[in-house]
């Protein structure tokens, strides 16, 4: 498996260089300092020409290089929300809520090097399955109920609730009032009119640092498409 990672300002060392280090478990990792807004014509470049099978992006204070990069491929974009102010609140809100059909799996800058476990995990993904975990006590909770729906319907594969112990398990469907238990696709869902409330972003992030890649609050449809990336990339990216 071949990895891209980019990162805009090459004083976030702090993040790209454990990184880095911590993917080659996964293949070989070209790392390059582009910035989406001081060199967009190198990062066209670079997305374009590199050949990767992954790619990983960080975004500090503007916090778009992860969505533009995932504007210029259909490989797997991983989003670094590094902590450049607010904690990192503000590049994770960013990059994790890409339009639909733009997916970027945003990590926090606490967990960057969990992403080559988990594309280890991911490894042999089924096509035909999605393992997924979620809170057996609110299946009734109409968001999880639908989701599951719909991941199924948008994916054409089946939904089985897995054990986040398992090794199958792909990710966890997470609602408003608890943490994740598992470092995986995690998608994070609630009342739509939750999101008129700007304290569920600070509970919303405090999920994300607690582990796991998401993909926006209640974006269904940029779950399923990751999943079948991922799904593609298990099959054709390692040797």
């Amino acid at each position: 498996m071949k990895i891209q990672v980019l990162f805009g300002s090459a004083s976030d060392e702090r993040v790209y260089g454990p990184l880095c280090r911590s993917l080659e478990k996964c293949g070989p990792v070209t790392m390059e300092v582009a910035s989406a807004h001081r060199n967009p014509d190198r990062v066209r470049e670079i997305v374009t020409t590199c050949g990767a099978d992954v790619f990983v992006a960080g975004a500090g204070l503007a916090a778009h290089l992860p969505g533009v990069v995932a504007s210029l491929t259909q490989k797997p974009v991983f989003g670094i929300s590094v902590n450049g102010a607010f904690a990192g609140l503000d590049a994770f809100l960013s990059v994790v809520q890409m339009p639909k059909g733009v997916p970027v799996a945003c990590v926090t800058e606490e967990n960057a090097n969990s992403i080559a476990d988990m594309l280890i995990r991911w490894k042999n993904i089924p096509s035909d399955k999605i393992h997924l975990h979620w809170n057996k006590n609110l299946e009734s909770y109409s968001p999880i109920q639908k989701a599951i729906e719909d991941i199924q319907t948008q994916s054409g594969a089946a939904v089985e609730w897995t054990d986040v112990k398992d090794a199958k398990c792909f990710g966890e469907i997470v609602s408003p009032w608890e943490l994740p238990q598992s470092s995986g696709l995690n998608l994070f869902l609630c009342e739509k009119e939750q999101l008129a409330n700007s304290q569920l972003a600070l509970d919303f992030f405090t999920k994300a640092k607690a582990g796991g890649a998401w993909v926006g609050a209640n974006n269904i449809g940029n779950f399923v498409i990751q999943w079948k990336k991922l799904v593609e990339t298990g099959k054709t990216a390692w040797n």
